[in-house]
């Protein structure tokens, strides 16, 4: 009888959980870590940012044009890895805009680089990257990466453009038959930053980076655009210094509201340790919340950034 029961518990507990479905968290769909061989594709390398939480890596994006990965737009902690990752390799990289010289939008240029010594790559990579101050500027970076590792040459294998981070004008940063690249300058703090438009086909990505969401142009700048990243790094709770360096939800979805853009992603996404004493200052601490903030101001599409996640233009 014993023996018995327990098998029409098993029988039981079997039959309710069969094939259960997992529901994505936050309405989105399941991560699709294998994009389409055609069209635009934008592909999250890194959702994350300076803080390890969450399985995150650190900022990064890669734009791929029929299975080809053509463009990436900032290199943070862990994209190395996830370039790999995509099915990707920087020999078939041809512009890769970095917004600004913090470590986690910056940190894995120099591997990245000295990957590229062993690629037979065709020609130059193209490096953008804001002007400033030593390594706050794109120069004093890839110097510092001479230094570091010589073999790389950084300055001839590549061609650095150099951007001045204007923030009342759009600059044309890199264009050819098929790819035109365009940046603004946006305010973090006193780091010089670059948002960036990237033009394929007449379809464009804004990638917004890091920023107050106070820059008098950025909002004509993003018009237009097929898909708008922003960044939802802290939460509506959030006090200086972060408010410095982040714009909070309402912000971020009244930007997106009035840019007209109707697709928009979140990313860089933030979470610390539950005893950190200002962790609810961050966007995981309750991402539901912070997403309602954002929906607040902003009746468009939402698309919840996840590494590697695939999502078509």
């Amino acid at each position: 009888m014993k023996n018995f029961l327990i098998l029409l518990f098993l029988l039981l507990f079997i039959g309710c959980n069969t094939n259960p479905k997992i529901e994505p968290e936050h309405g989105s769909e399941e991560v699709d870590t294998t994009c389409d061989q055609e069209g635009i594709i934008l592909q999250i390398l890194g959702s994350g940012g300076p803080a390890a939480g969450d399985a995150r890596a650190s900022t990064g994006y890669l734009v791929w044009v029929d299975g080809r990965p053509l463009v990436m737009i900032d290199a943070g902690g862990g994209t190395f890895l996830r370039l790999q990752q995509a099915g990707a390799h920087i020999r078939n990289i041809e512009f890769l805009g970095i917004s600004h010289f913090h470590p986690d939008h910056a940190s894995e240029l120099p591997a990245l680089l000295w990957s590229d010594i062993f690629s037979n790559r065709p020609a130059p990579l193209n490096v953008s990257g804001p002007v400033g101050e030593g390594s706050d500027g794109l120069k004093g970076f890839l110097s510092a990466v001479n230094d570091m590792a010589v073999p790389i040459n950084a300055f001839t294998r590549i061609n650095a453009i150099e951007v001045i981070s204007q923030k009342d004008s759009i600059t044309t940063v890199y264009k050819d038959e098929l790819l035109n690249v365009t940046a603004i300058g946006v305010n973090h703090a006193n780091k010089p930053t670059l948002a960036y438009k990237v033009t394929i086909d007449n379809k464009s990505i804004v990638f917004g980076a890091d920023q107050t969401l106070d820059t008098p142009g950025f909002i004509n700048f993003a018009k237009g655009a097929d898909l708008l990243v922003l960044h939802l790094a802290i939460s509506e709770e959030a006090d200086k210094p972060f408010t410095n360096l982040h714009a909070k939800p309402l912000k971020v979805g009244s930007m997106a509201q009035e840019s007209g853009v109707q697709r928009l992603v979140l990313s860089h996404l933030m979470k610390l340790d539950s005893v950190h004493p200002r962790a609810k200052e961050f966007s995981l601490w309750n991402i539901n919340s912070n997403l309602i903030r954002v929906k607040d101001n902003y009746t468009g599409t939402i698309i919840l950034a996840e590494d590697l996640k695939c999502i078509p233009l």
